[in-house]
């Protein structure tokens, strides 16, 4: 099968009030230091030279157009940092921080934070050119005013990518070299772009990105759940022709295939020095970050982070540190970034501190050693030994809870790390498949259950009715608080490749005879948290999601109807070792 042969939709055009469209306009214009862009916000800390609809031309002739923020009192060529997404540059598009209705209170990110001139997840001019930099932003092929068709990530964004970069080095008001940035989106399109190699692209920072399409994001553990939020970015990537349909090609193509590999650029292949942060707690993004950076062999560094990737991106402290990496890839600036420890993480602690910023060589740390907790189905316990007995728990799909949870309490302080892995050993009744769902929890030694709190709104009283609205399904932004590390399985597609932990071997289905025991082994987010004595790992094992994705807008794909009413009954012990295995670390 040929990638580049794929299913088009008509993209939502550019004349709905949403897409906020700017006909094409090319021209500069002086953005006088202090000058205010958006209700709020702060006055611009320099004179800035906004260059409008900057063309680029592709190597097949296809226009891209971009925006341009340069300072306006630079000498001497600056460096530039490049956002790239389908979104809409500063001021167009669906998604823009200022007046979202979306998201409350803006995600907790103060006004005083961005000028207004940045795009989507991007970069905001104001800081970046008042250091010395130029903001490019521009728009993918085929959204706003870009020729082509809107593509849905793939190897012709990293060619196209490639060719904006070049251009873009050869303007003369840049020094040759080219940095990439942003969150999402702006993050793995920059695997893709980044894997192509172009000649002045001196440094990337995907800030929370997947970096597999299909198994990070539509068909995460062999179930398509990532189609209403497909629907939802493919609703809002304005343009003025076609898009990529990627969910007519699931429908088409529901293994991976040649398709879905396109979407899978070859991390290896990168050689620019890279900053990556990750979350243990985004459902989208953590598994292909995680894995895209485990790939790397090129300078690399990994900050993982505690809250959501928008507060984190905007954070005045984290800003200034990806500016000094920049300062010294762009700049060249021997400011003894090499030092900086290969990788900084984030310790969960729910009910007491988290950790932040703990410097180690890798992750997982290298002294973490490896243990399992074996299941006892029958006590409904997690214990240090296997049962020689059989023993067996089971739900219907049409219970109104369809779940087994399993207990361990520590005896000591122990620190879980890295990438748990459960194997389970599963029957069905009247059915050749089934999805399981897992989840680690922490709870109190009382059994409460401890979360972390991802962000803080600072809304009146949002302490007490936020977690209310969450359990009760009715809050705006759900994914307010982490539960623990979660997985899942279909089980006609398990099977697991060597080479990382979260990688899936996704093409090809085998159905499971009804009523015989098969082997799942499920693979949960990478996390590091802390547990102390007396407190208590919950295992939860459903037929259902356990983890409600952000917003109502991204509800799970509807489950399979021919799974509803059926049993699955759950084995351990004597022929059927089932075990959550796992790296801790005693503190």
């Amino acid at each position: 099968m040929n990638p580049s042969v794929f299913a088009t939709r008509k993209a939502p055009s550019v004349s709905n009030p949403r897409a906020r469209y700017k006909p094409l306009n090319p021209g500069s214009s002086l953005l006088p230091r202090g000058s205010v862009h958006a209700k709020g916000a702060p006055g611009l800390r320099c004179d800035i030279i906004h260059e409008r609809d900057v063309e680029l031309t592709m190597r097949d002739g296809t226009r891209l157009y971009a925006d341009v923020f340069r300072p306006a009192n630079a000498s001497e060529p600056v460096p530039a940092l490049v956002n790239w997404a389908p979104y809409g540059k500063g001021g167009t598009g669906e998604y823009f921080i200022e007046d979202s209705k979306t998201y409350p209170n803006r995600l907790g990110i103060p006004r005083s934070a961005t000028s207004g001139l940045q795009s989507w997840e991007a970069n905001d001019p104001s800081l970046w050119c008042d250091n010395g930099y130029a903001i490019v932003q521009v728009d993918a092929r085929g959204a706003f005013n870009s020729e082509g068709i809107i593509m849905f990530n793939g190897s012709q964004e990293g060619r196209d990518g490639h060719d904006a970069i070049e251009a873009i080095a050869a303007l003369p008001w840049c020094t040759g070299k080219v940095g990439l940035a942003g969150n999402s989106w702006l993050a793995f399109a920059q695997w893709q772009i980044a894997a192509q190699k172009p000649a002045h692209l001196a440094a990337i920072a995907p800030w929370e990105g997947l970096s597999d399409i299909y198994r990070d994001f539509l068909v995460r553990g062999g179930i398509p759940e990532g189609v209403p939020f497909a629907e939802l970015l493919m609703a809002n990537n304005f343009g003025k022709g076609e898009a990529e349909d990627v969910v007519a090609m699931l429908d088409r193509h529901p293994l991976f295939d040649e398709y879905w590999q396109d979407k899978a650029p070859p991390i290896e292949e990168i050689e620019c020095p890279a900053y990556v942060v990750a979350a243990y707690a985004n459902l989208l993004h953590t598994n292909g970050t995680f894995r895209a950076w485990s790939r790397l062999r090129c300078p690399r560094w990994l900050r993982i982070h505690n809250t959501l990737e928008w507060i984190d991106f905007y954070n005045e402290k984290y800003g200034a540190d990806l500016m000094r990496f920049f300062d010294r890839y762009l700049k060249g600036i021997d400011n003894g970034w090499e030092e900086t420890s290969p990788v900084r993480m984030v310790v969960f602690d729910p009910g007491h501190r988290d950790i932040v910023d703990r410097p180690e060589a890798e992750f997982p740390p290298a002294r973490a050693v490896e243990r399992a907790l074996h299941l006892n189905l029958a006590d409904g316990k997690l214990t240090e030994s296997p049962s020689p007995a059989e023993t067996r728990a089971a739900y219907r799909l049409s219970a109104a809870e369809p779940q087994i949870d399993l207990l361990h309490r520590f005896d000591r302080n122990t620190e879980i790390v890295g990438y748990p892995m459960l194997r389970l050993w599963v029957s069905v009744e009247g059915h050749d498949d089934a999805d399981v769902y897992v989840q680690m929890q922490k709870l109190s030694a009382k059994g409460k259950m401890l979360r972390h709190q991802m962000i803080d709104l600072g809304l009146p009283g949002a302490r007490t009715w936020m977690p209310w609205l969450l359990d009760h399904g009715v809050s705006k932004l759900r994914q307010l608080f982490y539960n623990g590390p979660e997985g899942k399985i279909r089980a006609s597609r398990r099977g697991l490749l060597s080479d990382h932990p979260l990688h899936h071997d996704l093409n090809f289905e085998r159905k499971i005879v009804p009523g015989k025991p098969v082997a799942l082994d499920i693979p949960l987010g990478p996390v590091a948290m802390r547990w102390h004595a007396g407190e208590q790992l919950r295992l939860r094992i459903s037929g259902i999601p356990l983890v409600p994705m952000r917003t109502p807008e991204m509800l799970h794909y509807p489950p399979d109807p021919l799974q509803r009413g059926d049993r699955h009954t759950f084995i351990s012990g004597g022929r059927y070792p089932a075990a959550l295995s796992f790296r801790s670390i005693e503190f």
